[in-house]
């Protein structure tokens, strides 16, 4: 994974330092300090990567290693002057070593070279878990003819009356400003590449402070304390990463805690009202539409691995290409295994410790977990504590499910939909290819036992899809009712509306009445939908690291707690709000919006087809089932919705009357 390592050193003669010895030993070159006559060489194991990077105005003699440093150590004459600017960096080593070449030289050059200064750029592999660089930079600048120029110039002021000399900085390299900006551009110009070489890991030059994170940042190892740990002695640095390891532990446990209380919390709000059996139907309903995807980091992994594969089959042979080949297959393979591996551990375990338990009747969860507990109580379990640890995990997996099915709830209700017509399509061929027609029995003969027990299975399918669509509906109902008890339209809107006003709801954290539609309220303001789609544009980029995909959510959720990150529906409010003031936003940060919620538009037919029924019509991609249109047609659609919804009712209601009155002349006639 990706780290952030960046920090900054002077080299100056306050702390008996020398440039000549210093930059011997980061290039691994003999130099030869002129003012003493000094030899300055140390040898290492691993021939570092050199380079001086220079401004054009600059000399031709800056390009000599040797003359550059024994220049500066002429022309610095105090005691205490500052005669260079060191900085050690870490590289990605997900990158190959020209990659990592590449952007060490790039960052450089934009970098420093770009704003006037002299770069000794030194490649170090010694330790190739730990590849960095280190940059020596030149802290008095050169004036346009290549001479030294000044670092000061002093000018007179008058504080008070009385006339005062004020030295001023001819550059700004020493501010920290520049610094922070220095670190900033670092993070940017590796993210870039790692993203460009087909790496979703992102690195950032905050401490995990600033960004608003309760876990502790680990500290830089470096080869000596790894010497030291090999060798059995103790190395502080090393001390410090494990205590600051099994803190960040806790952290992420605490955390995990939390998130598991507004699980539970969020479910029960939402179906508190159905039986067991119904929550149990609707999270089945939900696994045989595959909403809930398993091994959900490994897909991702695997998915992106396959991304990588397409592009390296294009780009030209070298080594690097060979070996980043090489390691898709072995990691591929690894991910194979890793599906099967912790089951068969826990079959090997459960036959030997408990062997009237019957694997084939439990799934991969339950077993894992049986097993965990076996361990953790350090005992054998009793048939009624087995029991227990199934009928407890069942009931949390069940909350976990619901909590999914209900941040998903539209992408749900459309899978439902498709597969209902999906099973009547299927149903239907069957019947018409054997000549069934079920008015006439014998007719049935027709079917082979195997056709007629599809036929079966399917209207079982549609029975309990139709079972779990009611239950969708029953919820939106209920909800609706508590909202708006005195609207009697909404009993005539359809299953996709209803959603709309729990869903605009939940985002605006009150009931919005159906003449709102024509006239939103905005949530959020135009700074604000800027950064938070800065945010989600950054998540999308990254990271397959689950550890840090959830860092930059709580990063998010730290800056505004209320907005549901988990939540489809809330981020498909968010994104039409976003939609009506693209204006204010600017393009850049709108197509930051489409790419990270993979916004993909459907065509004219299902654009109308959507006007026709008034609902959301089916789309490929079901993250983004609701946001083919832009926000003036989706309201639009939705607010003629409502008024369809109240003429119907209207409707119904006079025809009602006109039935009383009818039957009340009927009775009046007979008296």
């Amino acid at each position: 994974m990706a780290i952030y390592h960046f920090s900054n050193q002077i080299i100056s003669r306050k702390k008996q330092q020398n440039t000549i010895a210093a930059a011997a030993y980061r290039s691994g070159e003999r130099l030869v300090d002129e003012r003493t006559n000094e030899s300055k060489f140390y040898k290492r194991q691993v021939k570092p990567i050199i380079h001086i990077l220079a401004p054009s105005h600059a000399p031709k003699w800056v390009y000599d290693r040797q003359q550059l440093w024994n220049e500066v150590e002429k022309v610095e004459r105090q005691w205490n002057a500052q005669l260079a600017r060191e900085m050690n960096v870490a590289l990605p080593k997900e990158l190959s070593h020209e990659e990592q070449e590449q952007l060490a030289i790039k960052f450089c050059n934009e970098v420093f070279v770009k704003d006037g200064m002299v770069a000794d750029l030194a490649i170090h592999r010694d330790d190739e878990e730990n590849p960095h660089f280190h940059i020596m930079l030149t802290i008095r600048p050169f004036n346009e003819e290549g001479t030294w120029g000044n670092k000061q110039v002093k000018v007179k002021e008058i504080i008070n009356g009385k006339q005062q000399i004020k030295a001023i900085h001819t550059t700004d390299w020493n501010t920290k400003e520049k610094l922070v900006y220095w670190r900033e551009q670092w993070a940017t110009y590796a993210n870039q590449f790692l993203e460009k070489n087909g790496f979703p890991e992102r690195i950032t030059h905050l401490s995990n402070k600033d960004q608003g994170l309760e876990t502790l940042p680990t500290i830089h190892e470096g080869v000596v304390a790894r010497q030291l740990q090999n060798e059995g002695k103790e190395s502080e640095r090393i001390r410090i990463n494990m205590e600051r390891k099994e803190y960040n532990k806790i952290i992420i446990e605490l955390s995990e805690v939390k998130k598991e209380k507004q699980i539970k919390e969020r479910t029960e709000k939402f179906v508190r009202r159905f039986t067991p059996l119904e929550k149990k139907q609707l999270r089945e309903s939900a696994k045989s539409l595959r909403l809930f995807v398993n091994y959900e980091n490994i897909n991702t992994r695997r998915s992106q691995l396959d991304k990588w594969h397409a592009r390296l089959e294009f780009s030209q042979d070298s080594v690097d290409t060979f070996k980043k080949m090489n390691r898709i297959e072995r990691e591929t393979d690894m991910l194979d295994q890793a599906e099967n591996i912790l089951e068969n551990e826990a079959n090997r375990f459960l036959e030997k410790y408990y062997p009237n338990f019957n694997i084939e009747n439990h799934s991969k969860e339950q077993k894992i977990e049986v097993v965990e507990t076996t361990v953790t109580q350090n005992k054998r379990l009793s048939s009624h504590e087995i029991e227990k640890v199934i009928t407890y995990l069942e009931k949390k997996q069940i909350e976990k499910d619901l909590y999914v099915l209900l941040n998903n709830r539209p992408q749900f209700v459309l899978s439902i939909q498709r597969e209902i017509q999906r099973a009547e399509k299927q149903f239907e061929n069957l019947r018409l290819k054997n000549g069934v027609n079920f008015a006439d029995g014998s007719t049935i003969k027709n079917a082979s036992e195997k056709e007629l027990s599809q036929m079966q299975f399917l209207l079982k399918q549609k029975e309990n899809l139709n079972k779990s669509l009611g239950m969708l509906g029953q919820l939106y109902d209920q909800q609706l009712h508590a909202m708006y008890p005195n609207w009697n339209g909404r009993n005539y809107l359809s299953i996709e509306q209803k959603e709309l006003f729990v869903m605009a709801e939940e985002y605006f954290g009150k009931n919005i009445t159906p003449g709102d539609f024509s006239n939103l309220p905005r949530k959020y303001s135009k700074d604000e939908q800027i950064e938070i789609i800065f945010s989600f544009y950054q998540i999308s980029k990254g990271h397959n690291d689950s550890y840090k995909r959830n860092q930059s959510i709580e990063l998010l959720n730290k800056k505004y707690p209320e907005f549901q990150t988990d939540n489809q529906s809330y981020k498909h409010m968010f994104y039409y709000e976003c939609m009506r003031y693209s204006d204010e936003i600017g393009q850049e940060r709108m197509n930051q919006l489409q790419s990270a919620f993979n916004v993909q538009h459907v065509g004219k037919e299902e654009d109308s087809q959507l006007e026709r029924s008034a609902t959301f019509g089916p789309k490929s991609n079901h993250n983004s089932s609701f946001l083919s249109y832009d926000a003036s047609d989706f309201f639009s659609i939705l607010e003629s919705a409502i008024h369809e919804a109240d003429r119907k009712w209207r409707e119904d209601e006079l025809e009602l009357e006109q039935k009383k009155n009818k039957r009340k002349r009927q009775k009046g006639m007979e008296r």
